[in-house]
């Protein structure tokens, strides 16, 4: 596990140039409409100063040379004529009207035939021993690859190099059971079922059925290319084997449009990435529950929060609309510094960006890249400072469990009281609220720590975007339901694997008992607030649950590798500055010092806070840094 987390961290800083000085790709795409759209993000990885390399049979459909990139040929025993013979062979299967089940087997029997036509071209390149040497002498940093043909895969196995996926998915679900993403039958609609997750007693049946036949049908399928890899590889695999070690998956097609299911945090949702740019919106738009399948309405207003969703997506990916009005409630301190970034880049993108901050705060100057807000507070800045003095050292000080406990969770629910205080007199100021009420905001961007950005969203009936780390109590992987079994999925804090001991798991489940009744303490406030503004009672799940996008300051690479929802994006480095090179010996005696002598000079907390961090990031620094280096 740890070496595909590797794997997908390197696949990663080759896809994103930005992060990267260019690498070496291997392209092996599959031919026919899959080339055209997996053509569009070569070319800009060719523009991004990738040196990118296609590796293409000499007999394929759309598939010409270009000085966008290399294309290399193989030498293949089958004529174009074959090729076309078979595509129409198949298509002319699948517009027969047949009766149940001689229509499935009658299809089933022309992917096989049409697969292992265009699957002899496979076979070729491995007999090919010019093409295999040239590809081994190449150094080759990763393949990004269709696998629907299953060959690159089979080249990247055979090569040892870490391999991206972009493709729009298997008929048999192997997509989703490859990388073990949750699926119960009970809920978990199988393709071409035509089933909801509302499923009556025989279409759970028939449900179960179809997933057990899945493997088979596609174990069939890929009968020549189980055989060739096996050759190839100089032992027994199986289809599961050859594709559940992918770095990323890019999936040509969109949560929202889709059965919403947990996904595996690797998984990327690039649906519309070759659309080309829509049309001016009408004035009036509306958004109507019917125009989702009946399918997906049986979530709790699903359709309706996927349609925000979209919303939020179109306003966020100003490539793809002409500009929204955005109001964004960030919180104070840090939090804002990392959040800064972003709202600079959408207003230079042509966004309306009105940043909402109280009067007295830490960080939040006025600027011309976007618009700032004041509302007015009743709290000093010696208040807030004394109280996050408070917190820190009651973090700093050494006490037995469970006492250390109790202290850091009543400093908590002091420093969110005392923070809170804003919000309550943002909702004291008729003022600032029928200004918000009256600007024709779009969509809020906020984090939600202290939840006041939420409670303004509910309170103007707009969809809201999460830019956060996360909560203490896990309530931003409970909130969106994702799966979270306590028997291997760790709670925070309790510093378990995914494989604990009978002990451990108890401890797990005990902490995740307690995870609500912790989060319900610290926002009690945020919760008395949110039930007087909304007029009605309202949970910390109510608030947060209907969040159109969560985008999460870290990275599944460096985190629990855990299942998320898919409209849960991953942005760690997103604040990360390019990285001066690193010396060849990194000594980590700056973290060994540091404690022995800060321990001793430091009698009062509050007066030292500011030096201790400043040279435990320095420490810090260095450790990461021989980390990386090494």
């Amino acid at each position: 596990m740890a070496l595909r987390h590797c794997w997908a961290c390197i696949s990663i800083l080759l896809l994103l140039p930005g992060l990267s000085d260019g690498g070496k790709l291997l392209v092996v795409p599959m031919v026919g409409s899959h080339w055209l759209s997996l053509k569009e993000v070569v070319e800009k990885l060719s523009e991004r100063g990738h040196e990118v390399v296609v590796l293409v049979p000499e007999v394929s459909w759309h598939m010409e040379t270009t000085q966008a990139y290399k294309v290399v040929t193989h030498p293949v025993s089958q004529t174009l004529e074959e090729l076309d013979n078979a595509f129409q062979e198949y298509v002319a299967v699948h517009l027969m009207q047949k009766a149940f089940p001689l229509n499935v087997l009658a299809m089933y029997k022309a992917y096989v035939h049409t697969y292992n036509t265009f699957f002899g071209q496979c076979k070729d390149l491995f007999r090919s021993q010019e093409t295999l040497k040239f590809l081994n002498q190449s150094g080759f940093d990763a393949v990004l690859t269709d696998p629907i043909f299953m060959c690159g895969t089979i080249l990247a196995h055979h090569l040892s190099l870490p391999f991206v996926f972009f493709m729009r998915g298997f008929g048999c679900n192997l997509h989703f059971a490859a990388p073990q993403c949750p699926s119960p039958p009970s809920y978990i609609p199988r393709l071409f079922s035509f089933n909801s997750d509302d499923m009556t007693f025989f279409q759970r049946v028939e449900n179960a059925l179809i997933s057990l036949l899945e493997l088979q049908y596609c174990n069939g399928f890929y009968g020549e290319a189980l055989k060739l890899s096996s050759e190839v590889l100089q032992k027994d695999v199986s289809l599961t084997d050859l594709v559940n070690s992918a770095a990323i998956w890019l999936l040509r097609f969109d949560f929202v449009f889709e059965y919403v299911r947990p996904v595996m945090p690797n998984m990327v949702f690039v649906g519309g990435i070759n659309c080309a740019k829509g049309k001016p919106l009408p004035k009036v738009t509306t958004c109507r529950r019917n125009l989702f399948h009946g399918s997906y309405s049986n979530h709790n207003n699903m359709a309706l929060r996927l349609c925000w969703a979209w919303i939020s997506i179109l306003l966020l990916l100003p490539g793809l609309s002409d500009g929204g009005k955005l109001l964004v409630v960030p919180m104070v301190g840090s939090h804002w510094l990392s959040m800064k970034e972003v709202v600079e880049k959408l207003s230079e993108r042509g966004h309306e960006v009105v940043v909402l901050v109280p009067e007295v705060s830490w960080h939040m100057e006025t600027t011309q890249a976007y618009k700032v807000v004041k509302h007015p507070v009743s709290q000093t800045l010696e208040e807030l400072d004394n109280s996050f003095k408070e917190y820190v050292a009651r973090h700093l000080t050494e006490k037995p469990y469970p006492i250390n406990g109790l202290v850091m969770y009543n400093a908590s629910v002091h420093l969110f009281s005392t923070f809170f205080g804003q919000c309550k007199d943002l909702f004291r100021s008729q003022e600032t609220l029928k200004f918000l009420n009256q600007s024709g905001f779009d969509a809020v961007l906020t984090d939600p720590f202290f939840m006041c950005g939420t409670i303004l969203a509910h309170h103007l009936s707009l969809p809201f975007v999460f830019f956060m780390r996360g909560f203490g109590c896990n309530l931003h992987f409970a909130a969106p339901q994702c799966p979270s079994p306590l028997s291997y999925i760790p709670r925070l804090f309790s510093f378990n694997s995914d494989r604990m001991t009978f002990f451990q798991r108890v401890e797990n489940a005990l902490i995740s008992l307690l995870e609500l009744h912790y989060c319900n303490g610290i926002y009690r406030e945020a919760l008395k607030l949110s039930s007087e503004v909304l007029q009605k009672d309202v949970s910390l799940m109510d608030l947060v649950n209907s969040a159109a996008i969560w985008i999460l300051r870290f990275d599944f690479v460096f985190e629990y590798v855990r299942p998320v929802m898919p409209n849960m994006v991953f942005v760690g480095g997103i604040n990360c500055a390019k990285e001066k090179p690193l010396p060849k010996i990194v000594y980590l005696q700056t973290v060994k010092n540091l404690r022995g002598n800060q321990a001793g000079s430091c009698q009062q907390p509050p007066t030292c806070i500011s030096q201790m961090l400043l040279s435990t990031n320095k420490g810090l620094g260095s450790i990461t840094q021989g980390f990386r280096h090494g």
